[in-house]
């Protein structure tokens, strides 16, 4: 597990809001993007990773992720997915056909689940290297400081000598950058 997934996580139990927030920027979309894929249906989607986050919030100090993050959120809203998807099939008992096909959505996505967590993280982590790269040195320099290596604004501004506006100027445009690539996936 990595050094920035560690001191969310730390963040997360010991109910840091800004540890929080930063787990939430990070990781919304890409969750999103998966409940979407699940559930087709944006609205419904939203609805589910909004419940994951509020699960996370609440979570007592002793949760154990002994995966990476990343893939433990995704099986989070993947199985809160096929509770929709389960509570969706008891109202539609009646139509035999729509029954039939949430129950070969739910045996698809118990069979293929995995298969489909490593594509998506693996395309994830692709996008994200290429948007990397794509930076210019010192807007790249900046939000790993930022994002990997767990420094404040004010530290990186301290350490790189510029200003701390400059800074989540050079975040900013990061993170906007990283958005736009996962957008495509």
């Amino acid at each position: 597990m990595r050094k920035i997934e560690q001191q969310l996580i730390q963040g997360l139990l010991s109910k840091d809001k800004g540890a929080f927030d930063m787990l939430f920027r990070s990781y919304y979309e890409p969750l999103l993007f998966v409940a979407t894929g699940i559930l087709r249906d944006r609205q419904l989607a939203e609805e589910a990773v909004q419940d994951v986050f509020v699960k996370l919030w609440k979570t007592e100090a002793n949760i154990s992720i002994n995966i990476s993050l990343e893939s433990y959120l995704t099986t989070m809203v993947r199985n809160r997915c096929i509770d929709y998807l389960r509570a969706n099939q008891r109202r539609i008992k009646t139509v035999s056909m729509e029954n039939q096909e949430v129950k070969a959505k739910l045996h698809e996505l118990a069979t293929e689940a995995t298969f489909e967590e490593e594509m998506f993280s693996d395309s994830l982590e692709i996008a994200v290297k290429k948007a990397l790269e794509k930076l210019p040195p010192q807007c790249r320099h900046i939000f790993e400081l930022s994002r990997f290596d767990g420094m404040t604004n004010k530290e990186i501004s301290e350490k790189l000598k510029i200003s701390v506006s400059t800074v989540k100027t050079q975040i900013t445009r990061a993170l906007q950058k990283m958005r736009e690539a996962i957008s495509n996936l």
